[in-house]
């Protein structure tokens, strides 16, 4: 079972990140886990917009 961490951006979009492969997934050249997974930690970045916000620039810098 994959352990993921989910984080909460400013504008309140989430992405989940990996913070340990399972044993079948560490074994595999592509890192892919077709089993069951959990989130081990969740924290939100309220200063921080997601990847998809930043590059199309949708909140303004006056906004934050």
């Amino acid at each position: 079972m994959c352990s993921y961490n989910k984080i909460t951006f400013f504008c309140q979009h989430f992405e989940y990140r990996v913070a340990k492969h399972c044993h079948f997934a560490r074994n595999d050249p592509g890192h892919q886990c077709f089993g069951a997974w959990t989130i081990k930690r969740e924290w939100d970045e309220p200063q921080e917009l997601c990847k998809d916000c930043a590059k199309q620039q949708i909140y303004s810098p006056s906004a934050m």
